[in-house]
C-alpha cells in the first residue's frame, strides 16, 4: 500500500509538472498582464482615494475578462479597452488546449505523453518496450530513475503496463530524429536501445550520439562478438547481447555501475561490475562486511577516494563517498545495490 500510494503521488507530481511546463509561457503571459494593470491601477488615485493592493489586483485581472469598472484615467481606459482582447487569446485558447490535455491523460491519447516528455531533464530514454525493454524498465524504475519509452507499436503488450506506471510513452519510430527529440534525447543522460533490429538499434545509437555528444548509449546486438567490436570501434558506452545479459545487468550500465563481466553460475546470471559510492546510495555508511552479508554480493576490491586500491577489501572497511568498489553479485541483485545512487 505505501508503494501504491507513493507511486500515485509520483504520477500526479509529473501530471502537475507536466501542465505547468505546457503552460508557462500562457501562465507568465498573464502573470505580466495582471503586475502591469495593478502598477497603474495601484498608483492612480479614483474618486480622490488610492486603491488598496488586493482591489488593484482585482481590477487588472477583471480587465482581462471585460468587467473592469469604468476609470478616470485616460490610460486605464487604454488598458481596460485593449485588456478583453489579451484575455480572450489567452485565457480562452488555454482553456481549450487544458480541455484537451485533461481529455488526453484519460485516454493515454499520445499528446498528453508528449508534454509529460517534455518535461524531464537528466533522465533516460528507453527505446523499444518488448520483454527485455519492459524488465529494463522495472528495473529502472525499482532505482528510482525517470524514463521515457519510445514504442513504435502503440498496441504493444507493455505498452499499457508502462503507462499505468507513470512512464510517459511515445508511440513512435525510433530512427526518426524528430522522436529522439521528443524523448529528450537532447536532456537525457543515458539511452537504452532494446529493440530486436540490430541496424536499426545501431542507427539509433549513432544519431542519440550526434544529437548528445555527452550521452550514455547502450545498445543491444544479438551476436555478443559484434556487439564487443562495435562498442570499441564507434565509441559506444555500451553494447551487449540479450542472450549473454539480465534485464538488470542492462539498467544498471545506464546509471552508476559499470559492467566488467557477465557470467553464467549454475544457470544464474552473474556479473563483476564496478560501483562508484555517492551521497544517497544504500551503501554509504556500511562495512564491507556488512555490504555482503545484506546484499549476497562479494566485494573484490575497494580503492577509497584518496587511497590505494585495496584487494581484497578490508571487511572491517566503511564505505565513504568516493570510493570505488569492485562488487561480484547476482544479476538480480544489482537495482537494490544501485538504488538511490543517482
Amino acid at each position: 500500500m505505501p508503494h501504491q500510494k507513493t507511486s500515485r503521488l509520483r504520477v500526479a507530481w509529473l501530471y502537475a509538472r507536466a501542465l505547468v511546463h505546457e503552460f508557462r509561457w500562457t501562465l507568465l503571459s498573464l502573470l505580466l498582464l495582471v503586475a502591469f494593470a495593478t502598477a497603474l491601477n495601484y498608483i492612480t488615485p479614483e474618486g480622490g482615494q488610492t486603491p488598496s493592493l488586493d482591489d488593484a489586483c482585482y481590477n487588472a485581472w477583471m480587465a482581462l475578462l471585460a468587467q473592469a469598472p469604468k476609470p478616470e484615467a485616460w490610460y486605464l481606459k487604454i488598458v481596460n479597452g485593449i485588456y478583453p482582447l489579451f484575455g480572450v487569446v489567452l485565457l480562452g485558447e488555454g482553456v481549450v488546449r487544458l480541455g484537451l490535455l485533461l481529455a488526453s491523460r484519460r485516454q493515454g491519447e499520445k499528446e498528453w505523453m508528449r508534454v509529460m516528455a517534455s518535461t524531464y531533464r537528466g533522465h533516460i530514454v528507453l527505446c523499444g518496450l518488448g520483454h527485455l525493454g519492459y524488465r529494463v524498465l522495472e528495473q529502472l524504475l525499482a532505482t528510482g530513475q525517470e524514463v521515457v519509452t519510445l514504442e513504435k507499436d502503440s498496441e504493444g503488450r507493455f505498452v499499457a503496463q508502462a503507462k499505468a506506471k507513470g512512464v510517459p510513452v511515445l508511440a513512435r519510430d525510433m530512427k526518426d530524429d524528430e522522436a529522439l527529440a521528443e524523448a529528450g534525447v537532447a536532456q537525457a543522460r543515458a539511452i537504452i536501445i532494446a529493440t530486436n533490429d540490430d541496424m536499426a538499434n545501431l542507427e539509433v545509437a549513432l544519431d542519440a550520439r550526434r544529437m548528445n555528444p555527452g550521452i550514455k548509449v547502450i545498445m543491444r546486438l544479438f551476436d555478443q562478438q559484434i556487439a564487443s567490436k562495435l562498442s570499441g570501434a564507434l565509441t559506444l558506452d555500451a553494447a551487449f547481447s540479450s542472450s549473454a545479459l539480465a534485464a538488470p545487468v542492462v539498467a544498471a550500465m545506464s546509471i552508476d555501475s559499470h559492467v566488467l563481466a557477465a557470467y553464467q553460475i549454475g544457470g544464474v546470471p552473474h556479473v563483476t561490475f564496478e560501483l562508484g559510492v555517492q551521497t544517497g546510495s544504500p551503501i554509504l555508511g556500511r562495512s564491507v562486511a556488512d555490504l555482503e552479508a545484506r546484499y549476497g554480493a562479494r566485494v573484490l576490491a575497494r580503492t577509497p577516494k584518496d587511497g590505494a586500491t585495496q584487494v581484497p577489501a578490508s571487511a572491517s572497511a566503511v564505505l565513504a563517498v568516493g570510493d570505488v568498489l569492485v562488487i561480484h553479485a547476482a544479476a538480480a541483485r544489482m537495482g537494490a545495490l544501485t538504488a538511490g545512487g543517482k
